[in-house]
Protein backbone atom coordinates (compact mmCIF):
# COMPACT_ATOMS: atom_id res chain seq x y z
CA UNK A 1 0.00 0.00 0.00
CA UNK A 2 1.07 3.57 -0.65
CA UNK A 3 3.15 5.04 2.18
CA UNK A 4 4.16 8.55 1.05
CA UNK A 5 3.66 11.41 -1.39
CA UNK A 6 5.49 12.20 -4.61
CA UNK A 7 6.34 15.80 -5.49
CA UNK A 8 3.32 16.02 -7.80
CA UNK A 9 0.97 14.60 -5.15
CA UNK A 10 2.29 17.02 -2.53
CA UNK A 11 1.51 19.87 -4.96
CA UNK A 12 -2.10 18.61 -5.17
CA UNK A 13 -2.38 18.41 -1.36
CA UNK A 14 -0.99 21.93 -0.97
CA UNK A 15 -3.42 23.31 -3.55
CA UNK A 16 -6.27 22.08 -1.35
CA UNK A 17 -4.73 23.45 1.85
CA UNK A 18 -4.29 27.08 0.79
CA UNK A 19 -7.40 28.07 2.76
CA UNK A 20 -5.27 27.65 5.91
CA UNK A 21 -3.27 30.80 5.05
CA UNK A 22 -4.15 33.65 7.46
CA UNK A 23 -5.31 31.04 9.96
CA UNK A 24 -3.91 30.46 13.44
CA UNK A 25 -2.26 27.57 15.29
CA UNK A 26 -4.39 27.03 18.40
CA UNK A 27 -2.86 23.77 19.72
CA UNK A 28 -0.17 21.20 18.94
CA UNK A 29 -0.19 17.46 19.69
CA UNK A 30 2.68 15.04 19.19
CA UNK A 31 1.47 11.48 18.69
CA UNK A 32 3.47 8.29 18.80
CA UNK A 33 5.60 7.23 15.83
CA UNK A 34 6.52 10.85 15.01
CA UNK A 35 2.96 11.88 14.06
CA UNK A 36 2.31 15.57 14.73
CA UNK A 37 -1.15 17.17 14.79
CA UNK A 38 -1.58 20.92 14.37
CA UNK A 39 -4.94 22.20 15.55
CA UNK A 40 -5.68 25.22 13.40
CA UNK A 41 -8.36 27.85 13.10
CA UNK A 42 -8.92 28.61 9.41
CA UNK A 43 -10.71 31.79 8.22
CA UNK A 44 -14.32 30.95 7.42
CA UNK A 45 -13.76 27.24 8.08
CA UNK A 46 -13.20 27.05 11.84
CA UNK A 47 -11.27 24.28 13.59
CA UNK A 48 -9.08 22.05 11.42
CA UNK A 49 -6.63 19.26 12.26
CA UNK A 50 -3.54 18.94 10.10
CA UNK A 51 -1.81 15.57 10.41
CA UNK A 52 1.93 15.56 9.66
CA UNK A 53 3.95 12.37 9.34
CA UNK A 54 7.55 13.32 8.47
CA UNK A 55 9.00 11.40 5.54
CA UNK A 56 5.49 10.31 4.53
CA UNK A 57 2.73 12.87 4.06
CA UNK A 58 0.55 15.59 5.53
CA UNK A 59 -3.20 16.01 5.19
CA UNK A 60 -6.31 17.15 6.99
CA UNK A 61 -7.80 14.70 9.44
CA UNK A 62 -11.01 14.65 11.44
CA UNK A 63 -9.69 13.54 14.83
CA UNK A 64 -6.80 13.78 17.25
CA UNK A 65 -5.53 11.41 19.92
CA UNK A 66 -3.87 13.61 22.51
CA UNK A 67 -1.14 11.75 24.44
CA UNK A 68 -1.15 12.01 28.23
CA UNK A 69 2.38 13.39 28.24
CA UNK A 70 3.40 15.63 25.33
CA UNK A 71 6.96 15.16 24.08
CA UNK A 72 9.71 17.68 24.75
CA UNK A 73 9.61 18.71 21.07
CA UNK A 74 5.86 19.24 21.31
CA UNK A 75 6.29 21.48 24.36
CA UNK A 76 8.95 23.47 22.51
CA UNK A 77 6.62 23.97 19.52
CA UNK A 78 3.80 25.07 21.82
CA UNK A 79 6.10 27.60 23.48
CA UNK A 80 7.01 29.28 20.19
CA UNK A 81 4.00 28.64 17.96
CA UNK A 82 0.82 28.62 20.07
CA UNK A 83 -1.49 31.32 18.65
CA UNK A 84 0.94 32.04 15.81
CA UNK A 85 -0.63 33.29 12.56
CA UNK A 86 0.01 31.50 9.29
CA UNK A 87 1.36 34.20 7.01
CA UNK A 88 2.20 31.79 4.21
CA UNK A 89 2.16 28.03 3.59
CA UNK A 90 3.87 26.52 0.56
CA UNK A 91 5.82 23.71 -1.06
CA UNK A 92 9.51 24.53 -1.56
CA UNK A 93 9.90 24.56 -5.37
CA UNK A 94 9.14 20.99 -6.48
CA UNK A 95 10.79 19.39 -3.44
CA UNK A 96 8.95 17.24 -0.92
CA UNK A 97 9.34 20.01 1.63
CA UNK A 98 6.56 22.14 3.13
CA UNK A 99 7.20 25.52 4.78
CA UNK A 100 4.94 27.32 7.26
CA UNK A 101 5.76 31.03 7.51
CA UNK A 102 4.50 31.97 10.98
CA UNK A 103 4.20 35.19 12.97
CA UNK A 104 3.79 36.08 16.65
CA UNK A 105 5.96 38.82 18.10
CA UNK A 106 8.75 37.29 16.02
CA UNK A 107 8.75 35.46 12.71
CA UNK A 108 9.35 31.70 12.53
CA UNK A 109 9.42 28.97 9.91
CA UNK A 110 8.20 25.45 10.52
CA UNK A 111 9.81 23.21 7.90
CA UNK A 112 8.43 19.74 7.20
CA UNK A 113 10.61 17.32 5.25
CA UNK A 114 8.62 14.53 3.58
CA UNK A 115 11.49 12.64 1.92
CA UNK A 116 13.76 9.88 3.27
CA UNK A 117 13.35 9.52 7.07
CA UNK A 118 11.67 12.90 7.25
CA UNK A 119 11.98 15.66 9.82
CA UNK A 120 10.24 18.70 11.36
CA UNK A 121 12.41 21.74 12.00
CA UNK A 122 11.58 25.01 13.73
CA UNK A 123 13.80 27.95 12.68
CA UNK A 124 13.87 31.67 13.35
CA UNK A 125 13.72 34.45 10.77
CA UNK A 126 17.39 33.91 9.90
CA UNK A 127 16.88 30.13 9.51
CA UNK A 128 18.80 29.34 12.70
CA UNK A 129 17.48 26.02 14.04
CA UNK A 130 15.61 26.44 17.35
CA UNK A 131 14.36 22.87 17.67
CA UNK A 132 13.83 19.79 15.56
CA UNK A 133 12.32 16.35 15.72
CA UNK A 134 15.52 14.50 14.88
CA UNK A 135 19.18 15.43 14.51
CA UNK A 136 20.42 14.35 11.08
CA UNK A 137 23.80 14.42 9.38
CA UNK A 138 23.86 14.35 5.59
CA UNK A 139 26.82 14.36 3.24
CA UNK A 140 26.19 17.97 2.19
CA UNK A 141 24.57 19.43 5.35
CA UNK A 142 23.97 19.00 9.07
CA UNK A 143 20.52 19.42 10.58
CA UNK A 144 20.82 20.04 14.30
CA UNK A 145 19.96 22.68 16.91
CA UNK A 146 21.83 26.01 16.76
CA UNK A 147 23.01 25.32 13.21
CA UNK A 148 21.80 27.31 10.19
CA UNK A 149 19.15 25.37 8.31
CA UNK A 150 20.13 24.78 4.69
CA UNK A 151 17.60 23.45 2.18
CA UNK A 152 18.74 20.43 0.13
CA UNK A 153 20.21 21.14 -3.31
CA UNK A 154 17.49 22.10 -5.77
CA UNK A 155 16.71 19.50 -8.40
CA UNK A 156 14.74 19.95 -11.64
CA UNK A 157 11.41 21.68 -11.01
CA UNK A 158 8.89 19.82 -13.16
CA UNK A 159 6.31 22.57 -12.53
CA UNK A 160 8.45 25.14 -14.36
CA UNK A 161 10.15 22.83 -16.85
CA UNK A 162 10.50 24.37 -20.31
CA UNK A 163 10.59 22.58 -23.65
CA UNK A 164 14.25 23.55 -24.11
CA UNK A 165 15.22 22.27 -20.63
CA UNK A 166 13.44 18.98 -21.21
CA UNK A 167 15.12 18.56 -24.58
CA UNK A 168 18.51 19.05 -22.88
CA UNK A 169 17.65 16.52 -20.15
CA UNK A 170 16.64 13.88 -22.68
CA UNK A 171 19.70 14.44 -24.89
CA UNK A 172 22.05 13.99 -21.92
CA UNK A 173 20.11 11.15 -20.32
CA UNK A 174 21.64 7.71 -19.92
CA UNK A 175 18.46 6.13 -18.57
CA UNK A 176 17.09 2.95 -20.15
CA UNK A 177 13.90 4.59 -21.47
CA UNK A 178 11.90 7.81 -21.70
CA UNK A 179 9.62 7.03 -18.74
CA UNK A 180 12.59 6.43 -16.41
CA UNK A 181 14.21 9.68 -17.51
CA UNK A 182 11.02 11.65 -16.86
CA UNK A 183 10.54 9.90 -13.51
CA UNK A 184 14.03 10.52 -12.11
CA UNK A 185 15.63 13.34 -14.09
CA UNK A 186 12.51 15.48 -14.54
CA UNK A 187 11.20 14.65 -11.06
CA UNK A 188 7.77 13.30 -12.04
CA UNK A 189 8.03 9.91 -10.32
CA UNK A 190 7.38 6.59 -12.04
CA UNK A 191 3.57 6.56 -12.02
CA UNK A 192 3.16 10.09 -13.37
CA UNK A 193 6.00 9.78 -15.88
CA UNK A 194 4.09 6.91 -17.48
CA UNK A 195 0.85 8.87 -17.29
CA UNK A 196 2.49 11.83 -19.07
CA UNK A 197 3.67 9.46 -21.83
CA UNK A 198 0.11 8.13 -22.22
CA UNK A 199 -1.35 11.64 -22.39
CA UNK A 200 1.28 12.69 -24.90
CA UNK A 201 0.79 9.46 -26.87
CA UNK A 202 4.53 8.78 -26.97
CA UNK A 203 6.35 5.48 -26.48
CA UNK A 204 7.52 5.32 -22.86
CA UNK A 205 10.06 2.61 -23.78
CA UNK A 206 12.01 4.55 -26.41
CA UNK A 207 15.51 5.77 -25.58
CA UNK A 208 15.49 9.39 -24.28
CA UNK A 209 18.14 10.50 -26.82
CA UNK A 210 16.15 9.03 -29.71
CA UNK A 211 12.85 10.90 -29.25
CA UNK A 212 11.85 13.00 -32.24
CA UNK A 213 11.94 16.81 -32.27
CA UNK A 214 8.20 17.09 -31.47
CA UNK A 215 8.26 14.93 -28.32
CA UNK A 216 9.51 17.52 -25.76
CA UNK A 217 6.71 19.90 -26.77
CA UNK A 218 3.93 17.31 -26.43
CA UNK A 219 5.35 16.12 -23.09
CA UNK A 220 5.40 19.67 -21.71
CA UNK A 221 1.82 20.10 -22.93
CA UNK A 222 0.81 16.92 -21.04
CA UNK A 223 2.55 18.11 -17.86
CA UNK A 224 0.60 21.37 -18.09
CA UNK A 225 -2.64 19.38 -18.42
CA UNK A 226 -1.82 17.49 -15.21
CA UNK A 227 -0.90 20.75 -13.44
CA UNK A 228 -4.33 22.07 -14.39
CA UNK A 229 -6.03 18.91 -13.11
CA UNK A 230 -4.38 19.12 -9.69
CA UNK A 231 -5.35 22.75 -9.16
CA UNK A 232 -8.67 21.34 -7.92
CA UNK A 233 -7.87 17.68 -7.22
CA UNK A 234 -10.07 14.83 -6.05
CA UNK A 235 -9.11 11.48 -4.54
CA UNK A 236 -8.88 8.38 -6.72
CA UNK A 237 -8.12 5.23 -4.75
CA UNK A 238 -6.67 2.28 -6.69
CA UNK A 239 -5.27 -1.06 -5.56
CA UNK A 240 -1.83 0.33 -4.71
CA UNK A 241 -2.08 4.04 -5.50
CA UNK A 242 -4.00 7.11 -4.41
CA UNK A 243 -3.91 9.81 -7.06
CA UNK A 244 -5.25 13.39 -7.31
CA UNK A 245 -6.77 12.79 -10.76
CA UNK A 246 -8.11 9.80 -12.69
CA UNK A 247 -5.48 7.60 -14.34
CA UNK A 248 -5.87 6.59 -17.96
CA UNK A 249 -6.67 2.93 -18.61
CA UNK A 250 -7.43 2.23 -14.93
CA UNK A 251 -10.62 2.06 -12.90
CA UNK A 252 -10.54 3.37 -9.34
CA UNK A 253 -11.92 1.34 -6.41
CA UNK A 254 -13.22 4.48 -4.70
CA UNK A 255 -13.38 8.22 -5.30
CA UNK A 256 -13.36 10.97 -2.67
CA UNK A 257 -14.35 14.62 -3.00
CA UNK A 258 -10.90 15.88 -1.95
CA UNK A 259 -7.40 14.46 -2.28
CA UNK A 260 -6.73 15.18 1.41
CA UNK A 261 -9.61 12.89 2.32
CA UNK A 262 -8.12 10.08 0.25
CA UNK A 263 -4.61 10.56 1.70
CA UNK A 264 -6.07 10.44 5.21
CA UNK A 265 -7.02 6.78 4.60
CA UNK A 266 -3.32 5.85 4.55
CA UNK A 267 -1.63 4.23 7.51
CA UNK A 268 2.13 4.15 6.87
CA UNK A 269 2.77 2.30 10.13
CA UNK A 270 0.98 -0.91 9.11
CA UNK A 271 3.49 -3.72 8.69
CA UNK A 272 2.66 -5.94 5.72
CA UNK A 273 4.14 -9.44 5.55
CA UNK A 274 6.22 -10.38 2.48
CA UNK A 275 3.53 -12.91 1.54
CA UNK A 276 0.74 -10.31 1.62
CA UNK A 277 2.91 -7.91 -0.36
CA UNK A 278 3.57 -10.59 -2.96
CA UNK A 279 -0.14 -11.46 -3.18
CA UNK A 280 -0.99 -7.76 -3.61
CA UNK A 281 1.61 -7.42 -6.37
CA UNK A 282 0.22 -10.46 -8.20
CA UNK A 283 -3.38 -9.22 -7.88
CA UNK A 284 -2.30 -5.85 -9.28
CA UNK A 285 -0.51 -7.58 -12.16
CA UNK A 286 -3.57 -9.71 -12.94
CA UNK A 287 -5.78 -6.59 -12.95
CA UNK A 288 -3.38 -4.83 -15.32
CA UNK A 289 -3.33 -7.84 -17.65
CA UNK A 290 -7.11 -8.04 -17.64
CA UNK A 291 -7.32 -4.33 -18.51
CA UNK A 292 -4.75 -4.80 -21.28
CA UNK A 293 -6.71 -7.78 -22.69
CA UNK A 294 -9.92 -5.73 -22.67
CA UNK A 295 -8.21 -2.84 -24.51
CA UNK A 296 -6.72 -5.27 -27.03
CA UNK A 297 -10.13 -6.87 -27.67
CA UNK A 298 -11.60 -3.40 -28.25
CA UNK A 299 -8.79 -2.62 -30.73
CA UNK A 300 -9.35 -5.94 -32.53
CA UNK A 301 -13.08 -5.24 -32.82
CA UNK A 302 -12.46 -1.70 -34.11
CA UNK A 303 -9.79 -2.77 -36.60
CA UNK A 304 -11.97 -5.65 -37.83
CA UNK A 305 -14.75 -3.18 -38.59
CA UNK A 306 -12.25 -0.93 -40.37
CA UNK A 307 -10.97 -3.87 -42.42
CA UNK A 308 -14.49 -4.96 -43.39
CA UNK A 309 -15.38 -1.41 -44.45
CA UNK A 310 -12.19 -1.10 -46.55
CA UNK A 311 -12.96 -4.48 -48.20
CA UNK A 312 -16.53 -3.34 -48.92
CA UNK A 313 -15.28 -0.09 -50.48
CA UNK A 314 -12.24 -1.65 -52.13
CA UNK A 315 -13.09 -0.71 -55.76
CA UNK A 316 -13.67 3.07 -55.23
CA UNK A 317 -10.68 3.21 -52.86
CA UNK A 318 -8.42 1.57 -55.43
CA UNK A 319 -9.68 4.05 -58.02
CA UNK A 320 -8.80 6.99 -55.74
CA UNK A 321 -5.38 5.48 -55.04
CA UNK A 322 -4.72 5.17 -58.77
CA UNK A 323 -5.74 8.83 -59.23
CA UNK A 324 -3.27 9.94 -56.52
CA UNK A 325 -0.47 7.87 -58.07
CA UNK A 326 -1.16 9.37 -61.50
CA UNK A 327 -1.27 12.92 -60.16
CA UNK A 328 2.02 12.42 -58.29
CA UNK A 329 3.88 11.94 -61.56
CA UNK A 330 5.80 15.18 -62.04
CA UNK A 331 3.62 17.25 -59.68
CA UNK A 332 4.18 18.76 -56.22
CA UNK A 333 1.93 17.77 -53.34
CA UNK A 334 0.33 21.24 -53.34
CA UNK A 335 -0.80 20.69 -56.95
CA UNK A 336 -2.02 17.19 -56.12
CA UNK A 337 -4.04 18.62 -53.22
CA UNK A 338 -5.84 21.10 -55.50
CA UNK A 339 -6.79 18.32 -57.91
CA UNK A 340 -7.93 15.98 -55.13
CA UNK A 341 -10.28 18.61 -53.69
CA UNK A 342 -12.45 18.03 -56.74
CA UNK A 343 -13.13 14.44 -55.59
CA UNK A 344 -16.28 14.32 -53.44
CA UNK A 345 -15.12 11.43 -51.23
CA UNK A 346 -11.94 13.22 -50.14
CA UNK A 347 -12.65 15.25 -47.01
CA UNK A 348 -9.14 16.55 -46.28
CA UNK A 349 -5.64 16.64 -47.73
CA UNK A 350 -2.94 16.94 -45.06
CA UNK A 351 0.07 18.38 -46.90
CA UNK A 352 2.23 18.52 -43.77
CA UNK A 353 2.05 14.78 -43.16
CA UNK A 354 1.30 13.85 -46.80
CA UNK A 355 -2.00 12.17 -45.95
CA UNK A 356 -5.31 12.01 -47.81
CA UNK A 357 -8.37 11.61 -45.57
CA UNK A 358 -11.34 9.92 -47.21
CA UNK A 359 -14.95 9.87 -46.00
CA UNK A 360 -16.46 6.40 -46.35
Amino acid sequence: MKKGLTSLELTAVMNELQFLVKGKISQIYHQEKKELILQLHAPGEGKQYLKIIPGKFLCLTSKKDAPLRPSGFCMQLRKYLSNAFIKNFYQKDAERIVVFELEKKEKYYLIIELYSKGNIILVDEEYNIIGLLERQIWKERIVQAKEKYVFPAVRVNWKELSEKELESILQKSEKKNLATSLATEAGLGGLYAEEVCKLAEVDKNCLPQEVDAKTPAVIIKSIKKIKKLIEEPAGFIYEEEITPFALLEKKEKKKTKTYNEAINTLNPFIVVSPYERRIGTLIGRVNQQEEAIKKQEERIELNTKKGELIYEKYTPLQKLLDIVKELRKGKEWSEVAEELKKEKKISKVDLKNKKVIISL
